[in-house]
């Protein structure tokens, strides 16, 4: 009986909202984009589209042999990205350059490339969803 008296007190409790928990806080997330050289599809970011939330982090990786960056091209109307509009250089496997998702992206489609080959169709698309 002394054990079915603490069961019974939570079971009583679970519709009150003292008792209720809600859902954890989202948390922002990494999104990685690799930068490859593929045969027969040639140079690109894998993948080439992504879906992002404030917050979030992209993270764009060298994994070729080639040096490549990040340009954004294309963006939503009166958005300034200041020094983001062009990323540095990548020029060793395994290098790494952020982009948070803070409050210079506004929901919308941010179109990117490889400055040096966007002549070979090396680009890729971030969406901005609304805030978690």
């Amino acid at each position: 009986m002394t054990r079915l008296i603490p069961f019974v007190a939570l079971v009583g409790c679970l519709g009150t909202p003292v008792c209720a928990q809600s859902a954890p806080p989202a948390h922002p997330g990494v999104i990685v984009v690799q930068m490859v050289e593929r045969v027969p599809y040639g140079i690109a970011f894998d993948p080439i589209r992504v879906h992002a939330q404030p917050r979030d982090t992209v993270r764009f990786v060298q994994a070729g042999r080639m040096p490549h960056n990040v340009e954004f091209k294309s963006i939503p109307a009166a958005t300034d990205l200041g020094e983001l509009r062009l990323g540095p250089m990548l020029t060793s496997v395994g290098q790494t350059y952020d982009v948070v998702i803070d409050a210079r992206f506004p929901p919308g489609k941010y179109v990117y490339v490889c400055s040096p080959h966007e002549v070979l169709g090396m680009a890729g698309i971030i969406y901005v969803d609304e805030s978690r």
